[in-house]
């Protein structure tokens, strides 16, 4: 009697990463093309995004669509600095359009999200109601977005307690895990091709200063002030600071950039925890891109991104052929 076949069921988990969560899509568009579709899947920040859109029914040809001709800039929206530098509706309010307002419950595909829960101090695997508010929560990283409030917990971004949720989608029931990891320092070099300086880290910040001023202008002119008078010294006021010259002014001096300290913090935090989670991970496939150059605020290079993603999953196709293979037997 010849072997019966297994009913292999293909768990995706993939990791956090900000501007690199763009490899997610190559990934996705090789196993599409190769007829290879997870039954499960998992994210993480950047990771739970783009699982989020592909989970509600966008081929990864559309996601790509999405990710290169969103002008990303457009969608930050910066508010007074207590608890993070932006507010995060304005991605939320994307999300939740890409992915057509669905439920957990409403997706083509089983989809978990992690976050972590600064209240009650622990990794929470969000999996039920609005997906673009759990996505948002996954993906507020901790001193550039405020904190996502669901129910009377407050959540920031899941990197913090797991960068690559292999586990969550072994528990989905997960029996063939690939795992995408785009956190490895040894796959980040300073050799490579010299990637053009990135507009968006230029547009992100001219756009805080402006915001910044923006505030400082409602607390230095009371509302109770005459219309007329508000208006001549907001007038003066704009003459006097505008952002150009304030930005003009900065470039004279080196000054630390908030975004670029925490996201870099967060890489070394999360380079370390990925790597201790993988190395004794039980996954059927790590899939490691290498970025070179490119790094997390490159919004603007999606492109990029994308093919990096492609072109290590097109270097690991035979391998995973071969492994879903022997699985099924």
């Amino acid at each position: 009697m010849g072997k019966i076949k297994k009913r292999v069921k293909i768990g995706l988990a993939l990791g956090g990463g900000s501007a690199r969560g763009f490899a997610h899509i190559g990934v996705l568009k090789v196993l599409h093309k190769n007829k290879i579709y997870p039954d499960y899947i998992a994210g993480t920040s950047a990771g739970s995004m783009v699982g989020a859109f592909y989970a509600a029914g966008h081929t990864p040809e559309e996601i790509e669509e999405i990710a290169t001709k969103t002008d990303w800039k457009k969608i930050l929206d910066f508010t007074l600095p207590k608890h993070g530098l932006l507010a995060g509706q304005l991605i939320e309010k994307k999300i939740r359009k890409i992915v057509g307002g669905r439920k957990f419950s409403e997706l083509n595909i089983p989809l978990r999200v992690v976050a972590y829960n600064l209240d009650e101090h622990k990794k929470i695997v969000l999996c039920e109601g609005d997906v673009a508010k759990a996505v948002r929560a996954s993906s507020s990283i901790p001193g550039v977005f405020t904190p996502t409030i669901i129910g009377k917990f407050r959540y920031v971004d899941g990197g913090l307690v797991d960068p690559t949720p292999f586990d969550v989608v072994r528990d989905m029931g997960a029996n063939f895990i690939i795992a995408v990891d785009l956190l490895h320092p040894e796959k980040t070099s300073v050799t490579g091709p010299i990637v053009k300086d990135s507009n968006f880290t230029k547009d992100f910040t001219t756009a805080f200063i402006d915001q910044g001023l923006l505030n400082i202008k409602k607390y230095i002119f009371p509302k109770h002030w005459p219309k007329f008078l508000r208006a001549i010294f907001s007038w003066i006021f704009d003459k006097l600071l505008y952002p150009a010259k304030v930005l003009r002014i900065m470039s004279q001096k080196e000054l630390p950039p908030i975004a670029k300290v925490v996201n870099e913090s967060m890489d070394v935090l999360m380079n370390n925890l990925a790597r201790e989670r993988l190395n004794c991970a039980k996954v059927d496939l790590k899939i490691t891109p290498s970025f070179g150059r490119l790094d997390w605020a490159n919004m603007d290079q999606a492109k990029q991104f994308i093919q990096i993603g492609e072109n290590e999953m097109n270097k690991n196709l035979p391998l995973l052929k071969k492994k879903l293979n022997l699985k099924r037997f």
